[in-house]
């Protein structure tokens, strides 16, 4: 099921690449390089696969439209959809939890159960995943789109990411059987190296919390100055 944000811009990742819907006015469509597609009445999945596959320096293909939650639901309608979700974990230091699967530095996540509450799925896949227990959890920070190709049928497979806090020390232990390598705590101050070795949708993650982050802690300085 499509997620319900209503949000003026959607994007959907293909591996290192991206569809992005847009308003007409997005700025980006500004840029001489924008390569944009105007699609019909039928969004055809394989076209863009293909744009693709045959373009590999091309990372983006923007899609205008002057009802971008409409358009987004029509796109999902052409996939088999799926659902998951994970967590970006932040202890008391200030440091986030990361995993190592198939030698990609990634976030800990998975698909929701049937009958589960999607919250409860960011929590229980962080934990099996790390071996982290007794997370608090925080605020939706969004929803992210993947698709792919399995089995000849095109997913495409929604994450829901919440933040979490941790406020206990403990040994992580990765979960071995999902390729998960290793899992670590990693400071603020030392995420470039590792965030270059991830994917654009947790670049998206990161993004996101950054900018919520500093805007509510903007709004509590406001908030103490007016209070003294």
């Amino acid at each position: 099921i499509c997620p319900e944000i209503e949000i003026g811009m959607h994007k959907i990742y293909f591996d290192n690449r991206c569809i992005v819907i847009c308003e007409p006015q997005d700025e980006a469509l500004a840029d001489s390089n924008a390569v944009v597609f105007h699609p019909g009445e039928h969004l055809d999945i394989g076209t863009f696969a293909r744009m693709f596959e045959v373009t590999k320096s091309l990372s983006k293909i923007y899609i205008p439209s002057g009802d971008t939650n409409e358009t987004y639901k029509r796109f999902c309608a052409e996939f088999k959809e799926v659902n998951a979700a994970g967590g970006l974990a932040v202890n008391k230091r200030g440091d986030f939890l990361l995993i190592k699967r198939n030698n990609m530095w990634d976030l800990p996540k998975g698909h929701q159960e049937a009958g589960e509450d999607i919250s409860f799925t960011a929590l229980r896949e962080v934990e099996e995943e790390t071996g982290v227990e007794n997370l608090e959890l925080g605020p939706l920070i969004c929803v992210t789109d993947h698709c792919y190709l399995r089995d000849g049928i095109w997913h495409l497979k929604h994450t829901w990411w919440y933040e979490m806090l941790y406020n206990a020390p403990v040994d992580l232990v990765p979960q071995r059987e999902e390729d998960i390598s290793k899992a670590a705590w990693v400071a603020k101050s030392s995420l470039p190296p590792f965030l270059k070795n991830t994917y654009p949708s947790i670049l998206e993650v990161f993004r996101i919390y950054s900018r919520d982050s500093s805007s509510r802690d903007g709004n509590e300085q406001n908030n103490s100055c007016e209070s003294q």
